[in-house]
């Protein structure tokens, strides 16, 4: 039974007139009533006090919470806290309904014969046409439901429920074009929710010239209590399935060179959550039935993951330590992978012995490591490895602006297995070194309206770092080579034990890494301040060097990799942002030993306002077995709130070719879509080679 609430209701209007053979009190002009937390507002409201009742005509205005109800009448019983209305429109962001009758109280709200919008309402938006639904505890139960474009139905469902919160229950994504590899095709993603925890649909693809792709499609995420976030599951799956009809020219070979087979598929899935606020869950799996699948059929998956990594963890965090569980996999045949399977650790997180001003840290771990080639180059290597790390840093003041750190640590290394089945191996390395590092500033009094400078501030952060590791390739003969450095420097390594991944490619470290970062900084309008520009550079000198070697990497084929030098290459970043309308970002790598620059990488933006941009950059390898140098332009243009327009050229300066051009309209169709027009043309790709057509199509969602 609906609670009684004694509270009485207070009318305020223009005018009152108390009828005594009713025991009524009619309100007229700009009549209001509060209760509780309903708020009444029409041209006319009567009270009844007989029964307990008000009645609203003309022009009727309920607000309840959250929830504002517009209506032509409508009545209300204050001892129940229950009101009715007849043909009325009510909104909660970001839901919009509307119906024939609706009849609520202060936990629950009950519409028949309604419609459900989850963005503005137009001619064109989706809707939930329903024979009943509840609104209660939060949560939207909707019965007998037919999933329409504004009048026009597509789907039914006999129930669902979600969050009032939540945004629309349908997404839909859908792409209509051509493909000189693919023919004219459809693309279409769509999920429907099912429960506020649960969305599930499909993928459901046409090619003309490759067949048909689908698969199933899932959406999920829980809460264990809506007003704290740190207990939590979220993820999603991604398939599809397709069996290629194209050409053998059209299916072509995977990145190792073999023929890929007709059967194709793709899975994708990927987790978070958190237990209690100090558990984390992490997962990742991409099953590729060859290296291109995603590449043809799905290019968004494709660009943002070309080189999938499949792994999961848990781990637990404590005050200064974390334990964790980790595991790599291999479930695709064509690419190779360290797996580890699994890597149980323990980690001390630095932090200070008692008040001693000594720091310590460390860090102990098993793995059984797995390594298998593809394409049989090398033969399948295990290696069930302990490892552990302890070390120690006394941060020591200088002066007022500089601090010195001496580090000392030590490392712990056995390999069950070993090359020639020799038997087990234990390695022993110690460490020594220092961190320096100074802090000096200066400050300004200048100012410009045009670059919005109020005042700078220049802080400037020398840094050295030494590093010690003597005897660090001993047992190199014996220890299976799992976890190897990358074939390909684009950045230095990290410096000292504590920081190693390569733990079974380690060599002799002595070394001197020194760099500057520098920041230029001006008041913000409205908070602190922020950063006009950041200048860094770092280099090493190396007195230990690690000779060259052949580098097996497949896809690639054997190669030598250049040995270490004394001076290594000399990095630069560079950020400007003299204003908010600019932004330019600039990586350089300078070998100084040819000289010669190794790496180019820049991008700069010009923004005017929300009418348009420009953007353009750079990017240039040259040490690399197969040299990059790319140019690239691009730009928006805003026309209005709801069309833009945009293109972008890429140049490869190695074949002196335009290798990609796109243009696109982007406009907003009834509030509900966004739809895209894309033609574009690529020159030299392995399999998007020559001109492309698409119209993107995406349901909103807020």
């Amino acid at each position: 039974m609906p609670k009684v609430d004694a509270e009485l209701p207070q009318l305020e209007s223009d005018s009152q007139e108390y009828d005594a053979d009713t025991n009524s009190m009619v309100a007229k002009g700009n009549a209001e009533l509060s209760h509780g937390n309903i708020l009444l507002k029409s041209d006319e409201i009567v009270f009844e006090q007989n029964t307990s009742t008000i009645t609203a005509n003309n022009q009727v205005q309920l607000t309840r919470g959250p929830f504002r109800l517009l209506s032509d009448s409508a009545s209300y019983d204050y001892l129940q806290s229950r009101f009715t209305a007849g043909d009325f429109r009510l909104g909660r962001h970001p839901l919009f309904l509307k119906g024939e009758n609706i009849v609520g109280d202060r936990e629950e709200i009950e519409v028949t014969n309604g419609s459900i919008y989850f963005q503005e309402p137009d001619a064109y938006a989706f809707n939930v046409k329903a024979d009943r639904y509840l609104v209660k505890d939060d949560t939207l139960y909707v019965y007998d439901a037919t999933f329409r474009i504004g009048d026009t139905p597509f789907f039914y469902l006999p129930y669902f429920e979600q969050n009032v919160e939540e945004d629309s229950p349908i997404d839909y994504r859908g792409d209509l074009g051509y493909q000189k590899s693919l023919g004219a095709f459809i693309q279409n993603t769509a999920t429907v929710r099912l429960y506020p925890e649960l969305k599930l649909g499909a993928n459901f693809d046409g090619y003309t010239e490759r067949g048909f792709l689908g698969g199933p499609v899932m959406k999920y995420g829980w809460f264990r209590d809506q007003n704290s976030r740190d207990n939590y599951q979220t993820g999603y799956l991604d398939t599809g399935f397709i069996y290629d009809l194209g050409d053998s020219s059209d299916l072509g070979v995977d990145t190792l060179g073999r023929p890929i087979r007709r059967s194709r598929n793709f899975i994708e899935w990927r987790h978070l959550g958190q237990i209690n606020g100090n558990i984390d869950i992490a997962a990742t799996t991409s099953w590729w039935s060859d290296s291109e699948v995603t590449r043809d059929f799905r290019d968004e998956l494709f660009y943002d993951n070309q080189i999938p990594d499949n792994w999961a963890q848990a781990s637990y965090r404590g005050e200064n330590y974390v334990f964790a569980g980790f595991m790599r996999y291999q479930p695709n045949d064509w690419e190779d992978v360290a797996q580890r399977m699994p890597e149980i650790s323990a980690s001390l997180l630095q932090s200070e012995i008692f008040e001693s001003t000594i720091y310590h840290q460390g860090k102990a771990d098993f793995v059984s490591l797995l390594e298998k080639s593809p394409t049989g180059l090398f033969e399948e290597t295990t290696s069930n490895r302990f490892n552990a790390y302890y070390g120690l840093q006394r941060p020591t003041q200088l002066t007022e602006w500089a601090t010195a750190t001496p580090v000392v640590g030590g490392m712990l290394t056995n390999y069950w297995d070993t090359y020639n089945h020799s038997g087990p191996y234990t390695r022993v390395l110690g460490e020594v070194g220092i961190d320096v590092e100074a802090l000096i500033t200066g400050h300004w009094d200048i100012q410009s309206d045009f670059w919005e400078i109020d005042g700078l501030r220049h802080v400037m952060r020398p840094v050295v770092s030494y590093r010690y590791i003597p005897g660090a390739d001993a047992g190199n003969t014996l220890i299976p080579k799992i976890d190897v450095t990358s074939p390909f420097e684009t950045y230095l390594d990290p410096l000292g034990l504590a920081n190693k991944r390569n733990i079974d490619d380690l060599y002799a470290e002595n070394t001197i890494r020194y760099g500057i970062e520098n920041s230029l900084q001006t008041r913000a309008k409205g908070y602190g301040s922020y950063d006009l520009a950041e200048f860094n550079i770092y280099h090493e000198f190396r007195f230990d060097q690690r000779p060259a070697e052949v580098i097996n990497n497949p896809p690639y084929t054997p190669f030598i990799r250049p040995g270490e030098r004394f001076a290594s290459d000399i990095y630069t970043e560079l950020t400007l942002r003299p204003a908010y309308w600019m932004a330019t970002s600039m990586f350089i790598r300078v070998d100084p030993n040819s000289p010669s620059l190794a790496q180019l990488s820049t991008r700069t933006t010009i923004i005017d306002g929300e009418e348009w941009q420009v953007y353009g950059g750079t990017n240039l390898v040259k040490d690399i077995p197969t040299k990059i140098e790319q140019y690239i332009l691009g730009g928006e243009y805003r026309i209005n709130e709801r069309n833009m327009l945009s293109a972008e050229w890429r140049v490869d300066a190695e074949i002196s070719e335009l290798v990609e051009q796109y243009y696109g309209w982007q406009t907003r169709f009834a509030n509900s879509w966004d739809i895209q027009f894309l033609i574009g043309y690529l020159q030299g790709a392995t399999r998007e080679d020559g001109f492309s057509a698409k119209v993107r199509v995406r349901l909103l969602t807020f």
